[in-house]
């Protein structure tokens, strides 16, 4: 007969093979749990062409398998060559964290081939996260568009990425942002014809992009200081925690989850062994992130 456990008792047993599971986890050198996490995300989200896309699945999948191919200097530079050379063609198009990513290849195969890898890794991966968000930061105040709301506003109203959660917090109905992106397109089409358009949108949602706004300008100007304004030490200490706050408060209501991941993977490389509990929140967010790819309108019904 096949014996039972009851659930009580299942969680009890699953919960210390969590925890060692955990352990064992971060226990591996840091550098390589870094090129695998590395590995892993090119192989799920590293390329939008099919041309990038079979070549590093089998290059990644062959690295996940072997050990000895995860450190390989030819390995990553095959990589490296592939997507630089597939996104180059591209490049004036493709989404800014394509434009990351491609960076972080080239800090892996330098630090495959440099005596201190996980020193490479760890000063590249703070130094992108700084100018990334400085740059962001400074884009966005000069811009203007998130001083009122709009550029988030417009975002939530016609990005089919937001819809579930523009619906959901704006108390919009099911129809109104497939109605919304008809008239951009319409737009786009006969500019001269229509003139402009109304967008259809609520005061829930109005004020909640023009919070989101400016908790934006402020979590990630946060984020570039502490990253790269080293004798601010009171305020570097926490930049972790700034980075894994953005990471959870913009990535599960805009699931742009390429960004989020390679974002999780360098704050993980500069993260020292020490700070244990940093290191498993990185983690956790690396896991949980998928749960932005359920239906958050369906499940405030």
């Amino acid at each position: 007969m096949t014996q039972i456990s009851s659930p009580s008792s299942s969680s009890l047993i699953a919960a210390p093979q969590f925890l060692h599971f955990l352990n064992d986890l971060l226990a591996q050198p840091r550098h390589l749990l870094v090129l695998r996490f590395t590995a892993l995300f090119l192989l799920l989200y590293g390329s939008s062409t099919v041309f990038l896309d079979i070549p590093l699945r089998v290059l990644c999948g062959l690295m996940l398998l072997s050990p000895t191919l995860l450190t390989n200097q030819v390995m990553w530079m095959l990589i490296c060559g592939i997507v630089w050379w597939v996104n180059a063609t591209d490049w004036l198009w493709i989404d800014n964290h394509k434009i990351l990513i491609t960076y972080w290849c080239l800090v892996c195969a330098l630090a495959v081939s440099a005596k201190d890898a996980d020193g490479v890794l760890a000063w590249n991966g703070r130094v992108l996260i700084g100018l990334t968000f400085l740059f962001a930061t400074t884009w966005k105040m000069l811009a203007g568009e998130y001083w009122d709301g709009a550029f988030l506003h417009y975002t939530f109203l016609a990005d089919d990425r937001v819809e579930s959660v523009a619906t959901a917090i704006g108390s919009l109905s099911p129809n109104t942002l497939p109605q919304n992106r008809l008239l951009e397109v319409l737009l786009k089409q006969f500019p001269q014809a229509i003139g402009n358009v109304t967008l259809t949108t609520s005061p829930r949602l109005q004020a909640f992009t023009l919070a989101a706004s400016y908790w934006t300008l402020f979590i990630e100007g946060s984020v570039a200081i502490a990253f790269l304004v080293n004798p601010l030490r009171l305020f570097s200490r926490f930049r972790d925690w700034f980075l894994i706050v953005f990471i959870a408060t913009t990535y599960f209501l805009l699931p742009v989850l390429g960004f989020a991941y390679i974002l999780i993977i360098m704050g993980f490389a500069q993260c020292p062994s020490k700070h244990t509990a940093v290191r498993v929140a990185y983690v956790g967010l690396f896991a949980f992130l998928q749960l932005s790819r359920l239906p958050w309108d369906l499940l405030f019904i």
